[in-house]
């Protein structure tokens, strides 16, 4: 293993090379397949990983495993593999993960005790060298290229990038500047500092590890907006798929530039369509690419407001429509939107026009009801089939 190490360009070293290897024996296990399989099916980010430092003292299970942890399943006696924090075994957000053909991931009912490991080192830079070790149960290491997806499904080690490390010291989280930080509750900490969901850490709000609800927002006080009257503000938006992505934006032409209108309803011709762009960010930050595959991936604007919404002055119903801008010719189109009239609940369409360039991509629009669920955990999430947004007024 240290030879290969070596050529790969890693420390022989390096505690997440040890757990890897140490990893691939324990397979034989029964007892530690199962463990396994059963915590990447809770996918506690949205994706077929776990986090080692969160689940290594919980008990394996099993007729003859009842009080071993999963850590003393894999090493016994963990002394020896301490990484460069004196007080941690391991980069607390290595994470072991089931990696593979989405269609398999998705069909598996257990892990084969011959599945290979993969690690991924946090200092590898995949971009100019996307060899990493694999190492078989046997103990055997060779290389494999990260651009080709594997038969079979394989376990992979390596650094979970949906969960940010923050310093429990105040000062240091002031210098952070994330204003969020401030009042987020992490999803875990180990003693130094507090480890938040990326969306989280910079306003994105609930995590990412649940489904955004949908319900009527309503109370025996009234609708989220009638308790509330700051802004509407778009909390985040992501593709629906990568096919939706590189068809609204091949990745030769760069980073989707992504903006939407917002019909309002109302009878001021300077508030009847709202537009408002997503600030342009770098195309990675619209996908999550792991190892073989990439999946859509929020974006989050900080504060952009779109209107306030008072209840009288506009629709009831509004609508957000989504477009992928191109530099074109300016084009006038026309399209019959829903509206919900405020005093007397009656709903009625109107023709409305819009201009846009001849070369954007419509990705469609989808109703807002005044009264959906737009603050706290439950703030809905809406879809046009094309992305998914998220707004809120808290």
């Amino acid at each position: 293993m240290e030879a290969q190490a070596k050529k790969s360009g890693l420390d022989p070293k390096e505690p997440g090379l040890t757990f890897a290897a140490a990893l691939a024996n324990g397979l034989k296990n029964e007892n530690i397949r199962e463990f396994i399989f059963d915590k990447t099916q809770e996918q506690f980010d949205g994706d077929f990983n776990f986090l080692y430092y969160t689940e290594k003292d919980q008990s394996l299970g099993g007729p003859n495993s009842k009080s071993l942890t999963f850590s003393e399943a894999i090493f016994g006696d963990q002394s020896n593999f301490r990484s460069t924090e004196s007080s941690l075994e391991f980069d607390p957000l290595m994470q072991e993960a089931l990696r593979g053909n989405d269609d398999q991931l998705l069909a598996m009912e257990d892990i084969d005790p011959n599945t290979p490991v993969l690690y991924i080192s946090p200092n590898q830079d995949l971009k100019t060298n996307p060899i990493v070790p694999i190492i078989n149960s046997a103990g055997e290491v060779s290389e494999w290229d990260i651009r080709v997806v594997p038969d079979q499904p394989v376990l992979v080690i390596g650094q979970n990038e949906r969960l940010v490390k923050v310093p429990k010291n105040s000062n240091a989280r002031i210098a952070v500047e994330e204003p969020c930080l401030q009042n987020a509750t992490p999803y875990f900490s180990d003693g130094t500092n507090d480890y938040h969901f990326y969306t989280d850490a910079f306003c994105g709000g609930g995590g990412i590890g649940g489904t955004p609800g949908g319900g009527s927002g309503g109370g025996t006080l009234g609708c989220d907006r009638d308790l509330n009257s700051n802004w509407e503000r778009l909390d985040r938006v992501r593709f629906t798929t990568m096919e939706e992505m590189r068809t609204a934006e091949s990745w030769v032409d760069g980073a989707p530039e992504v903006y939407f209108i917002v019909f309002t309803g109302s009878s001021q011709s300077s508030l009847s369509q709202i537009k408002k762009a997503i600030p342009e960010v770098d195309r990675s930050k619209w996908k999550d690419c792991g190892v073989f595959t990439c999946t859509p991936e929020w974006v989050i604007p900080q504060n952009l407001e779109i209107f306030n919404w008072d209840k009288l002055s506009y629709s009831q119903i509004i609508t957000y429509n989504w477009f992928e801008y191109d530099p074109g010719d300016s084009e006038t189109d026309s399209k019959e939107v829903n509206y919900k009239d405020p005093i007397t609940g009656l709903t009625f369409k109107r023709t409305e026009t819009i201009v846009t360039s001849n070369n954007d991509v419509d990705l469609f629009g989808t109703p807002v009801e005044y009264c959906d669920d737009a603050t706290g955990a439950d703030a809905r999430s809406y879809t046009t089939g094309k992305v998914n947004f998220v707004i809120r007024i808290d």
